[in-house]
């Protein structure tokens, strides 16, 4: 293919993306389609419009459905039983009155940026705000606000952590492919991020709450759906006895006792039972033998999906006794408030499944590689160049690890010619893939779906957060760079 029909090629793939983007607003926002609908739509357009065989369109948005399926349905759906639990049982009630305590109504903002700062080190995005979410329900009924508002700090320091620090597999592949240490990779992502979250969480918080009551944006004030009681009402559940599990709460006594509630350490052991599974899991091999017995089950505890079955069991044991609502108290009780927690992350799977479909023709258009060349003609600086071709993939594409992936595989052999250390193009890079999270990412969709949220309050809310760290990342790390030169 010549360069100039390439070129004409490219901008016809950029437009199709862009189209398709059109189209999802035009179903979602403005016709008031489901989201799942609009988003299956959107993917068989541009299947059909990018030119890839008709027949392998609907194989492609299944495969993509499949494999988003595979990597967060069971995280969501133990994630819902923790919230279910850290709520039924005031467990986050609790560590939401130690954290108001301990650092008052102005400080919660920055304990909530702590907490996402911590719990992101090692989890992915998706595991720390549903483990995190019952704590910013709690947060937002004492502040008065909206829950999206209030978890801006939240998720600042989880998707900061998730983009710049390893073990998360975006910032751990670039740091392979620029060779860079991944000790300095750590230190120097934690030193950048750190004032790049202060920026888009406690400091955007209140600037976007003013202005987004300005413009009259509606807030929902009801709580998202993970950590919420089941919508059903209690008067309308089972009570009746059945055969059930080992792991049942104490059926009520005579005189009709309810236990006391479960404490802030219950809460605090709940959430980050998963965190430190995963953390050790990460150090397996510097804490086992390669290969052993004991290296093999630290691996295998440290598996995501893994951690999270094994939290929810010991939530089940150390606050099913706690839980406060009769319904659940009763034989079979937790069987009932499982299958209850399950309700509300419905609808979420369903778009994430289809969110996911989307991914997987995107992937397989071309447009990554189009939005690449684009980057490439612009001649910048090596930390720029870094940032904006993971930013090109990513509004493109969606995905902050495949923008990672794009851009590190393409500036790999020029790394140790570019004459800046191979950490700073690390950092570079995991900005650029934050920027901008709009409708064709799935965390666009998960944010939006679990706070209750349209699609133009998620883009003034998560989407903002996101160019903002991405943007705060990027100058970071330029003053990192110009320091340690």
């Amino acid at each position: 293919m010549s360069p100039a029909a390439a070129s004409a090629h490219d901008g016809y793939l950029l437009a199709c993306v862009a189209g398709t983007v059109g189209l999802l607003l035009l179903f979602v926002g403005r016709l008031r389609v489901h989201a799942a609908v609009g988003l299956s739509v959107a993917a068989l357009a541009l299947g059909v419009a990018a030119r890839i065989p008709l027949e392998k369109v609907p194989l492609l948005f299944t495969a993509g459905a499949g494999d988003m399926m595979g990597h967060i349905a069971i995280i969501l759906g133990m994630g819902a039983i923790l919230g279910q639990l850290l709520a039924s049982s005031g467990a986050a009630a609790a560590l939401g009155n130690a954290l108001v305590e301990r650092c008052g109504a102005k400080g919660m903002p920055w304990a909530l940026l702590c907490l996402g700062l911590l719990v992101g080190v090692p989890v992915f995005f998706e595991v720390g705000l549903v483990l995190l979410l019952p704590v910013i329900v709690d947060a937002a009924r004492r502040a008065g606000r909206s829950p999206i508002v209030v978890s801006l700090p939240v998720l600042a320091g989880l998707s900061i952590m998730h983009g710049l620090v390893p073990p998360h597999p975006g910032a751990l592949l670039a740091a392979t492919v620029y060779h860079a240490p991944l000790s300095a990779v750590m230190l120097w992502g934690i030193v950048a991020g750190v004032p790049a979250a202060v920026l888009a969480g406690p400091a955007l918080e209140g600037v976007l709450y003013r202005i987004l009551r300005w413009c009259n944006v509606s807030l929902p004030a009801e709580p998202p759906a993970l950590g919420a009681m089941a919508a059903a009402p209690a008067s309308k559940r089972e009570a009746a006895s059945d055969a059930g599990s080992s792991l049942e709460a104490p059926v009520e006594d005579a005189a009709g006792r309810i236990p006391a509630p479960g404490g802030s350490p219950r809460a605090l052991v709940v959430i980050l039972l998963p965190v430190v599974l995963i953390l050790v899991g990460g150090w397996a091999d510097s804490l086992a033998a390669r290969g052993s017995v004991p290296n093999q089950l630290l691996h295998l505890a440290g598996y995501p999906d893994v951690a999270m079955v094994f939290a929810a069991l010991v939530a089940l044991v150390i606050l099913g006794g706690r839980v406060q609502d009769r319904a659940y108290r009763v034989r079979g009780g937790l069987r009932r408030l499982t299958a209850d927690s399950f309700v509300p992350i419905a609808g979420p799977l369903v778009i994430l499944a289809a969110a996911g479909g989307l991914s997987g023709v995107l992937r397989a258009s071309g447009a990554a590689q189009a939005a690449v060349t684009v980057a490439m003609g612009a001649h910048m600086p090596p930390l720029i160049l870094a940032w904006a071709l993971a930013a090109a993939v990513r509004v493109s594409m969606g995905s902050a690890t495949v923008a990672i992936a794009v851009a590190s595989g393409i500036l790999a052999p020029l790394a140790g010619t570019m004459g800046v250390r191979p950490e700073m193009l690390v950092l570079a890079t995991g900005s650029g893939s934050l920027i901008l999270s709009h409708v064709n990412d799935s965390g666009f969709w998960l944010v939006g779906s679990l706070f209750k949220i349209d699609v133009k309050t998620t883009l003034s809310t998560w989407s903002v957060l996101e160019t903002v760290l991405s943007v705060a990342g990027l100058a970071f790390t330029l003053l990192l760079a110009a320091v340690l030169k």
